[in-house]
C-alpha cells in the first residue's frame, strides 16, 4: 500500500504536480554523469507532454505518479548512461559525432543528452508528427517524421551513431528486419547501431519460442498504434544475430547486454565490416539499480521496502535515502530470491531492504529521494517524488 495522491488531483495531473516539484531537476541533475557543471544553467526539462504513452503506461500499470514518475526519469538515466559509455569508450571525439534517437518519443533520451552533446549534433525520430514537433522546439534538435514503410524514411544524411530503444521489442518479424536493414544503411562508415529487445528469457511457460526465434504479439503499451506494426516481440540471440549479420554483413561485431533497461530489454551494440573496434566495452558498466515495492506511512514513520544492488559487483556501497532533509545510509542485505532469478544473478540473492523513518512532524508533503551507488560512486535514481500524509 503506498501512500495516496493529492486527493484534489487526477492520476495524470498529480504526475504533472511532481513533475513540476523544484526538486526534481537537481536530483536528476545529481544522478546524471557526463555533463559539465556549467553545462546546464538552464537545468534539466522535466515537462513531460500529456501524448507521452511511456508515462501514461506506467501511470495505469502503478497507479502511483510518484513511483510512474521516478520510473520514467530512472529509465531515461539508463538509456542516457548507456549511450554516452558506449560512445566514450567507441569514439575518440564526441564532438564530431552526428547522432541519430530513433522513435524518440517525446525526448526521453534527448533531455538529456542535449547537455552532453549540441543539440546541433542530434536527429529525433518519431512515427507520431506531434512529439516530432515537441522534442525540435523543447530541446532544440533536428527533427525527422518517420513512416511506417521502412524504406520510405530516407532522412538525406547518414549518421555516426543510431541509437534506437523500445522499438525493435515491438515489431513483427518482416518490419524487425526491414528497419534493421534501413537503419544500418543510415550509418556512416565506422558508425554504430544500438538497440533494444526483449530476450525470449523473458517469455513465460505458457508462450512458446516458434523456430524462427521470434514471438509477436499484436499488444503494447502504445494504444494508439497499429498492432499489426507495432506490438510486443521476443526474440532468441541467433534470431537477432542472423538479421544484424543480413543487414551489416558477415564482417559484423557486435556486443549484448542482458536486461540492460528497464531491468528487461536487451541492448545490442553492432557495427559492419568497416565499424570500430568494441574491444573498449569488455568491461562495460551496467551500474546500480534498484525499486521501491512499497512505502507507507506507520503512525509517525516513513516505511520503504524495495531492492537495490549493483548489476556489476553484486551488492552496494550504499543505499541513500533522503527524506525531508534527514540522510540515510545503510547496505540492502535481505533476502531477495525474486531478483536474483530475474536478473539472472545469483549475487543479488540479499538485495532486499526495510528501512523505518521519522516522519517529520512540521512537513505534511516532504520530499524524498532514493539513490543506488556503487563502489565506484556510481548514482542511480530509485525514487524521487513528493509524499502526502
Amino acid at each position: 500500500m503506498t501512500l495516496p495522491e493529492r486527493p484534489d488531483l487526477s492520476l495524470r495531473a498529480a504526475a504533472d504536480h511532481q513533475l513540476a516539484n523544484a526538486q526534481l531537476a537537481g536530483v536528476l541533475r545529481q544522478h546524471c554523469p557526463y555533463v559539465a557543471p556549467d553545462a546546464c544553467s538552464g537545468g534539466f526539462s522535466t515537462e513531460i507532454p500529456p501524448g507521452c504513452q511511456m508515462l501514461d503506461f506506467s501511470l495505469r500499470h502503478h497507479r502511483d505518479a510518484a513511483l510512474s514518475v521516478s520510473q520514467y526519469f530512472a529509465v531515461a538515466l539508463q538509456q542516457y548512461q548507456t549511450l554516452r559509455q558506449i560512445i566514450d569508450r567507441v569514439f575518440d571525439d564526441s564532438q564530431s559525432l552526428q547522432v541519430l534517437d530513433f522513435a524518440c518519443g517525446y525526448g526521453r533520451l534527448l533531455r538529456f543528452l542535449v547537455h552532453s552533446l549540441r543539440p546541433e549534433q542530434i536527429w529525433a525520430a518519431e512515427i507520431q508528427p506531434e512529439a516530432v514537433d515537441y522534442v525540435t522546439h523543447r530541446f532544440g534538435v533536428h527533427g525527422l517524421r518517420s513512416t511506417p514503410a521502412p524504406e520510405a524514411f530516407r532522412p538525406g544524411q547518414k549518421f555516426d551513431v543510431i541509437w534506437v530503444a523500445s522499438l525493435f521489442s515491438h515489431l513483427p518479424d518482416g518490419l524487425f528486419r526491414r528497419w534493421l536493414n534501413q537503419l544500418a544503411g543510415l550509418l556512416q562508415p565506422g558508425g554504430i547501431l544500438c538497440f533494444s529487445v526483449h530476450d525470449e528469457a523473458l517469455l513465460d511457460d505458457a508462450m512458446v519460442m516458434p523456430d524462427g526465434g521470434l514471438l509477436y504479439t499484436a499488444a503494447s503499451e502504445n494504444e494508439d498504434l497499429d498492432g499489426e506494426i507495432y506490438g510486443t516481440t521476443f526474440v532468441s540471440e541467433a534470431f537477432v544475430q542472423s538479421a544484424i549479420r543480413s543487414a551489416l554483413g558477415h564482417g559484423l561485431d557486435y556486443r549484448r547486454f542482458n536486461k540492460l533497461l528497464a531491468h528487461e530489454q536487451d541492448v545490442y551494440i553492432c557495427v559492419g565490416p568497416e565499424g570500430p573496434d568494441l574491444s573498449a566495452l569488455e568491461d562495460f558498466r551496467r551500474g546500480p539499480r534498484g525499486w521501491v515495492d512499497d512505502y507507507h506511512r506507520d503512525k509517525d514513520h516513513l516505511v520503504l521496502q524495495g531492492w537495490a544492488a549493483s548489476i556489476d559487483d553484486g551488492d552496494l556501497d550504499v543505499l541513500e535515502i533522503s527524506f525531508a532533509g534527514r540522510v540515510v545510509r545503510l547496505k540492502p542485505d535481505e533476502p531477495r530470491a525474486n531478483v536474483a532469478r530475474v536478473l539472472d544473478d545469483p549475487r543479488l540473492s540479499d538485495c532486499g531492504f526495510t528501512v523505518r523513518i521519522p516522519w517529520p512532524e512540521a512537513e505534511a508533503s516532504p520530499y524524498l529521494v532514493i539513490s543506488a551507488i556503487s563502489r565506484r560512486n556510481e548514482r542511480a535514481l530509485v525514487f524521487a517524488g513528493q509524499l502526502y500524509r
